[in-house]
């Protein structure tokens, strides 16, 4: 089953562009009939990478050129728009080898969402001759064609590594369209999910592939949609692409205003960026479609906000201030409100920053969605800034 979110215009419009194929052949389909599921992104920027951000034209190496293929099934399914298998989108130009296609660039942000310790790979194809429209550094904004993949590997039974899923955002015209590839026990395949509901504990990993809705629910908390390229993800400690590679890449047309840093002693920058990754980008920031706008805590690094740690939304939002009405304390073993801040410096025991981060199984659990483990190194790295807060720099704590 598509996993889908249409922003501007029709449905309809939403289903002819991405069923149909931009350089691989098939035509679109009407709403409703699926269609060949061809790649926006073949072609790509003329660019190409494993890992590193790299450039030259179609054919060069480390990559393949993307055909559409004749041997297996590339519509979409009756109720969706993107193709049935993950051969068709565009993603390698040489399946079997999992040789990438011309265009298609590997990346690693400097920060990392939390996903129980899975392996990630990520991909992304932007049209040849387009760019990413970055002009405000807290709101990219994508051409149509744009395709983002996410592979996960996890930890099977036997104590190997074993491909998972892989999750594709593609742009279209109407807005973005979405869905999650489950590859075969024998990882041979990967084939769109036939259903709303996700999958708990795909092959008795615990690798939980998300719902429609959940996938919605993260990705909604950014203006267009994706989650891990900004300023800072693409910054000091990221790998494969960054600022100035994707200006001499022609991805974007000026990273001047995307020399950003996070302030702060190192302790300080660690446990920022840990939280804008994990928890600012998708749910806790201002933007009114933001699953956590309602709490009022916010966890995004801003442009704007970016000259000192007390200027930071994590302090202004955060510090001493109480748990708005709707925070959950269930599992909590203190479950009173009045013992709680968000943030107490000094005080990581009375901060439900961090017993959210602790706590697993119940609603009120962080990060919310896809992850069954607690993230050891993240609370640690939380804890250490909190019990870190001096009064010289921040406000005492509250009673």
């Amino acid at each position: 089953m598509l996993f889908q979110v249409v922003r501007n215009g029709s449905l309809a419009g939403a289903l002819l562009l991405a069923a149909g194929c931009s350089s691989g052949g098939g035509e679109a389909q009407p709403e409703g009939q699926g269609g060949s599921g061809g790649s926006a992104g073949n072609g790509g920027s003329g660019a190409q990478t494993s890992g590193a951000g790299g450039s030259g034209g179609s054919g060069s190496a480390g990559c393949a050129e993307f055909a559409m293929p004749t041997d297996v099934d590339c519509a979409a399914p009756l109720d969706g728009v993107l193709p049935v298998n993950l051969r068709c989108t565009g993603l390698y130009g040489d399946f079997d080898q999992r040789e990438l296609a011309c265009g298609v660039l590997e990346y690693k942000p400097a920060v990392e969402l939390w996903s129980d310790a899975a392996k990630k790979r990520r991909f992304v194809s932007i049209p040849k001759g387009q760019h990413v429209d970055t002009t405000d550094p807290d709101a990219f904004v994508y051409p149509e064609g744009t395709q983002f993949w996410k592979e996960f590997s996890v930890t099977g039974a036997d104590g190997a590594q074993r491909l998972a899923e892989t999750r594709l955002l593609r742009k279209t015209a109407a807005g973005w369209v979405y869905t999650s590839y489950v590859w075969s026990e024998d990882e041979k395949q990967a084939i769109q999910m036939q259903n709303d509901f996700g999958v708990e504990d795909l092959y008795g990993t615990g690798h939980t592939v998300p719902n429609r809705d959940q996938c919605k629910e993260c990705h909604v908390g950014r203006a267009d949609y994706v989650l891990g390229w900004d300023a800072l993800m693409l910054g000091e400690g990221a790998q494969g692409l960054s600022r100035e590679s994707l200006v001499e890449l022609g991805l974007i047309e000026d990273g001047s205003n995307l020399a950003l840093a996070i302030p702060g002693n190192e302790v300080e920058r660690r446990a920022l960026g840990y939280l804008h990754a994990n928890c600012g980008v998708s749910c806790h920031n201002d933007l009114a479609e933001s699953a956590a706008h309602d709490t009022g805590l916010y966890l995004r690094l801003e442009a704007s906000e970016l000259g000192s740690v007390t200027a930071t939304d994590a302090v202004r939002t955060g510090i001493n201030k109480r748990p708005a009405e709707n925070a959950k304390y269930d599992g909590l073993t203190n479950p009173d409100p009045a013992n709680w801040y968000d943030i107490r410096p000094g005080d990581p025991s009375r901060s439900l920053l961090i017993a959210r981060q602790m706590l697993r199984g119940f609603e009120g659990q962080m990060p919310r969605i896809g992850t069954h483990k607690i993230d050891e190194a993240g609370v640690e790295v939380v804890t250490r800034w909190i019990e870190e807060m001096k009064e010289d720099t921040y406000p005492p704590p509250g009673p």
